[in-house]
């Protein structure tokens, strides 16, 4: 599968191996490494004595480098290294894509745009390039652009599952809710661990109010990825669709032990409480999302309408 422009930071820990003898050594163990201060504090010292190096491990310093700072989201360092890296090979796709990939992050669409093209150009069978650009196009708004360079990498990479979600989110952004299950279809059938296109097809089920499948999708999801809080949140508001409060309750409570601070997994806890007329409980949730986020909307409005129920079933008369 290919690794998407989000994800391809990680490719330059490991995609030069080359070592110098020696004293280097170490050095190069760290510019490898998977700890991200270690590598860049390798790179360093391998970049202060550089002369000595060749020219494939020159580019794969400070390309391992900007990966690293890639990863802390110093993209203007990471932009400054990739540069170096592409002295020592103009023509390199990968470190072109990485790159771009960079100034995308930064906001910097222009220049990401210059180097996706670039990256193609140098070498047109690279399905990623492609995938990059398609994302680029869609964060730009362009979706026919978009869906046209991910049906490109499709060519090259025809059962990749980031490419299909990827395009079938352009689907949805476009209105083609068919065009967009069949995608997802496509790429659970290729993956069906995928999480991702799990998550995305049970998205899609749950917006057109099928809960069945959404929930047999997102328990899935929840089941491949069990210490994901947005997994269990997302499975909670499936059980919730289909009126099923206390098994959405619980998907919740999974939610807030994993992640404490989920601020709209207290609000949809909430929201269930609410269709089991709990509304003491429900107030309870509201007030914790507001603490953790005071301008959390959906919590105001919530906490808002309990407190008005409370105050009218308070001012209810007794039944005698």
């Amino acid at each position: 599968m290919l690794l998407s422009c989000s994800r391809a930071a990680l490719i330059a820990a490991f995609f030069f191996t080359t070592a110098s003898l020696g004293e280097a050594k170490d050095a190069w163990s760290d510019c490898r490494g998977g700890n991200v201060e270690g590598r860049i504090s390798g790179c360093s010292s391998v970049i202060e004595k550089i002369s000595q190096e060749s020219k494939h491990n020159k580019l794969a310093a400070y390309a391992n480098r900007a990966g690293a700072y890639r990863l802390k989201g110093d993209w203007d360092n990471a932009i400054s290294d990739y540069s170096k890296a592409l002295e020592f090979d103009p023509g390199s796709s990968a470190i072109l894509s990485q790159r771009a990939g960079a100034y995308r992050a930064k906001g910097d669409y222009a220049n990401a745009l210059k180097d996706y093209d670039a990256a193609i150009a140098s070498h047109p069978k690279d399905a990623s390039a492609y995938l990059g650009r398609g994302e680029l196009f869609s964060l730009k708004g362009d979706l026919d652009r978009a869906i046209a360079d991910y049906g490109e990498a499709l060519k090259l990479a025809p059962r990749d599952v980031g490419v299909l979600v990827a395009r079938a989110i352009a689907w949805r952004q476009k209105g083609d809710l068919e065009k967009e299950l069949a995608d997802l279809d496509e790429a659970v059938k290729y993956d069906k661990h995928s999480t991702a296109a799990l998550s995305a097809r049970g998205a899609f089920f749950q917006s057109k109010k099928d809960y069945v499948r959404a929930e047999a999708d997102l328990t899935e999801v929840a089941r491949l990825d069990p210490k994901s809080a947005q997994a269990q949140n997302n499975l909670g508001l499936a059980l919730h669709g289909k009126g099923d409060y206390d098994r959405a309750i619980a998907a919740f409570d999974a939610a807030i032990k994993l992640d404490p601070t989920y601020a709209s997994a207290f609000v949809n806890r909430a929201n269930a409480y609410r269709g089991k007329h709990d509304l003491d409980h429900a107030k309870l949730d509201y007030e914790a999302a507001l603490k953790l986020k005071p301008d959390l909307a959906s919590a105001r409005k919530g906490a808002d309408e309990v407190e008005k129920l409370l105050a009218k079933k308070g001012a209810s008369p007794t039944a005698h």
